[in-house]
């Protein structure tokens, strides 16, 4: 009796062997379910491979808010994977000669207290303005906007109508601006 059923148990597994044992042609089921029927569609890989270190700068082009909507800023970081930065605005005073800029920066890194440091910044007659009075002390938070203006220069409107260049340091961050239209009013 035992053999009987023994055997009778070994005919019903391998009856079902193929069935219960074999491998899907599936097995992470990533293909996707489309219309009460499976698409062929095969999906994407995502990888979180870590950026080149190596890598020193990253240009990207960003366009400048309402002031002055037909200017293209090109905006170079040397850690953009720590801070990014946009020009928010370039207002110049007629009056005074001096220039505001206002940037917003995101820190991607943990949270700490940054400074604006190493300002330069040159004009079209090529005079160099390094006086400058900068927000400092900034709390910065991971991945949280952060808003600072400072003036510099003292440059004549009439002949200076754009920033060719300039640069700065937030933390250990080197930020370089080229192109730059400053609004007079």
């Amino acid at each position: 009796m035992k053999k009987c059923l023994l055997l009778f148990t070994l005919f019903v597994l391998s009856l079902f062997a193929n069935q219960c044992f074999a491998q899907s042609n599936d097995p992470l089921n990533q293909s996707k379910k489309v219309n009460d029927g499976w698409s062929t569609e095969q999906e994407k890989v995502i990888t979180k491979k870590k950026s080149n270190q190596n890598e020193v700068k990253t240009e990207t082009i960003v366009n400048v808010k309402e002031e002055t909507p037909k200017n293209n800023v090109k905006i170079i970081s040397s850690n953009p994977n720590k801070i990014s930065v946009e020009l928010i605005s370039l207002i110049g005073n007629k009056a005074s000669q001096y220039v505001e800029i206002t940037i917003k920066f995101t820190n991607h890194d943990v949270n700490e207290k940054m400074s604006i440091t190493n300002f330069v910044a040159y004009n079209e007659e090529g005079n160099e303005f390094t006086d400058y009075y900068p927000a400092s002390g900034l709390n910065t938070f991971t991945d949280v906007p952060v808003k600072a203006s400072w003036t510099f220069g003292k440059m004549l409107p009439s002949k200076n109508s754009r920033i060719p260049a300039m640069s700065f340091k937030i933390s250990d961050c080197t930020i370089e601006m080229r192109d730059a239209v400053i609004d007079w009013r």
